[in-house]
């Protein structure tokens, strides 16, 4: 196997970590793939920074650190594990089903997450209908949350899980917030999600409604919001409150007020989106 590259750069292939002559603030180094007790590369499902998914042969999914010298994934994986013991089963959050030696197990989320959902179906496939449903169970799943303590800090598409039915299940926790457990995963929203703030700021009810309003966006459009610009771009527009317009949207009025911090609560989002008028008859 060749070495790893990244952004064209060659690194090494000593397991050491070397200086990115592209980025010299940055370090990179060169993993060797390694794979649990019953995955391989063929039933790898996805990965994120620190964790990869699989599927195992009785059809569970497995999460594990694709770094096992990663100390930092797996204190991630311990905070994804004692937040979804804390919150219980939750027809809106992922099947927790336990960890184990190799990582954690779940329940398959028979439909892959929103955006893989969106991307291999036709605009035209998915209903007004169905779309506002999932605006409202991604608000109800942030209100559950949110009421139990928990700040998710990474809501985005790949974060909504459909089951079987199409519903919404909330997943990926190991960035997450909690008071109250005193655990700090330390994700923080991507570029189009991202509440304008310090980035030292904590993530709060905020910035997880602020990238609530981008997700339903998402959800409505197929498509990021200013997918067309830089994040530098869409960083300099969010500071100064400007938005995509969002007035012929369904739930636009919802958006807005993601975006705008308009909401006091993931709760008062659920209402919002009950109470908006459906247009024609999907």
């Amino acid at each position: 196997m060749p070495p790893s590259s990244i952004q064209n750069t060659i690194v090494p292939k000593d397991g050491k970590f070397h200086i990115d002559p592209v980025n010299p603030m940055r370090q990179l180094r060169y993993l060797e793939p390694w794979y649990p007790t019953g995955v391989s590369q063929k039933n790898i499902l996805w990965g994120g920074n620190t964790a990869k998914v699989a599927l195992l042969v009785d059809k569970t999914v497995l999460k594990y650190v694709w770094d096992k010298d990663d100390a930092r994934a797996k204190k991630c994986l311990d905070v994804e594990n004692d937040i979804l013991l804390m919150l219980g089963n939750h027809k809106r959050i992922v099947k927790y089903l336990g960890r184990d030696d190799r990582g954690l197990l779940f329940e398959l989320a028979a439909n892959g997450d929103v955006r893989r959902y969106l991307g291999s179906h036709n605009s035209s496939e998915i209903t007004e209908r169905m779309r506002r449903k999932w605006a409202e169970q991604a608000a109800e799943a942030l209100a559950f949350v949110h009421g139990k303590g928990v700040i998710h800090c990474d809501i985005h598409p790949n974060n909504l899980l459909l089951d079987k039915e199409l519903d919404i299940q909330l997943c990926d926790f190991a960035g997450s917030l909690c008071g109250a457990l005193k655990l700090d995963g330390g994700a923080m929203e991507s570029p189009r999600f991202f509440l304008p703030r310090d980035i030292l700021a904590t993530p709060d009810t905020k910035s997880d409604l602020f990238a609530l309003g981008s997700t339903i966006y998402f959800i409505m459009s197929d498509h990021e919001p200013y997918d067309s610009l830089t994040e530098e771009e869409v960083a300099a527009y969010y500071s100064n409150m400007k938005f995509p317009d969002v007035q012929s949207f369904p739930c636009g009025q919802v958006i807005a007020g993601c975006w705008k911090g308009e909401f006091k609560s993931a709760q008062d989002v659920v209402k919002a989106i009950r109470g908006d008028v459906i247009i024609g008859t999907n």
